[in-house]
């Protein structure tokens, strides 16, 4: 289960221990449980944490007064030496949850786990397709929300109803029916995740005249583009596809990340891309550090590029409209 974030809240307390230029995520999932309203936080038994960066590095130091909380030493690198790493934290988070929970992980209703989660990947997969026809049968937010919601939701009821909408999103693709003009300038969004209730740059990009058609995010293709090996038949088996899988993941936290660059290029290609904007929250450095060198690969595959450095709030929304209606009209 996800944890609340994506939104401005309780920053007043936040930043009574937080520097005030730490990224928008972190400040919004501590000031969501310092101002005590995510229910998630509130009823959980652990918390478990990873080291994406050091700023949530450093802020689950202080978890340790608000929360059961185990952290996930995330390797920074791909090499074999660190996959071995990676697999090694995911028998020590197994462990701990068979602590708190007092039930033992077998290798049955593992092997079930990883099918019902892939499954869930094969209808997002099935849903965002869709994206690629021109017109576009569903808006880039109301994508952005389905795959967002895969955070939250029970598995099995996410994928039957997911499995539903790509069934509809296939009928009007079959029919023409689209959410917008078909010569509207059809956008791929890279960078930084964005946590519900977080839609604020797709909101603005289709209020422009523009859609949104495909997200290189972790709340994006990320998610669910690649799939865990179903193959394996016992328990280090199983975790050694997961840690496989999980470590194919293109997060900006990786040195270097050439496969994420590539990815970007591709999902341009694939989704008729006419325009790129690269959206990093404002001191997130790994992002921040990143956007220029996927700047240069796109501008020199000759793709317009937009780059956008903002936060949760809506103080900017005026200046990033403009820009954003302005890119709109280059590209169209």
């Amino acid at each position: 289960m996800g944890l609340c974030a994506g939104a401005e809240w309780a920053y007043d307390l936040v930043e009574q221990v937080l520097p005030r230029n730490t990224c928008a995520l972190i400040k919004s999932f501590m000031g969501f449980k310092m101002g005590r309203v995510c229910p998630y936080f509130e009823a959980c038994d652990l918390v478990v944490g990873e080291t994406t960066c050091d700023g949530k590095k450093k802020v689950y130091e202080l978890f340790a007064d608000l929360a059961s909380i185990h952290v996930m030493e995330l390797p920074q690198t791909k090499s074999a030496p660190a996959r071995e790493l990676w697999a090694a934290e995911l028998h020590r988070l197994i462990e701990r949850i068979e602590e708190v929970t007092g039930r033992t992980l077998t290798a049955e209703n593992l092997k079930q786990a990883i099918v019902e989660v892939n499954d869930k990947r094969r209808a997002l997969q099935r849903l965002n397709a869709a994206r690629k026809a021109s017109p576009l049968p569903i808006s880039g937010k109301d994508a952005l929300l389905a795959v967002q919601i895969a955070f939250y939701d029970d598995v099995p009821r996410f994928t039957s109803m997911v499995n539903a909408l790509a069934d509809e999103l296939e009928a009007r693709v079959k029919s023409g029916e689209g959410v917008a003009p078909k010569d509207a300038p059809r956008v791929l969004l890279t960078g930084s995740p964005m946590s519900i209730p977080n839609w604020k740059v797709h909101d603005m990009i289709e209020k422009a005249g523009g859609v949104v058609v495909a997200e290189e995010l972790c709340t994006g293709s990320r998610y669910y583009s690649t799939l865990v090996d179903e193959s394996a038949g016992d328990v280090d088996g199983m975790v050694d596809a997961i840690a496989r899988r999980y470590m194919d993941i293109n997060c900006a936290c990786f040195s270097p990340n050439q496969s994420r660059i590539d990815d970007v290029l591709r999902l341009a290609s694939e989704y008729a891309a006419d325009g790129i904007i690269n959206y990093s929250l404002q001191f997130c450095a790994p992002y921040q550090i990143e956007a220029t060198s996927v700047e240069r690969a796109v501008n020199e595959a000759q793709i317009p590029f937009l780059r956008i450095d903002t936060d949760y709030s809506m103080e900017d929304s005026g200046q990033l409209s403009t820009r954003i209606e302005a890119f709109l009209e280059m590209i169209g």
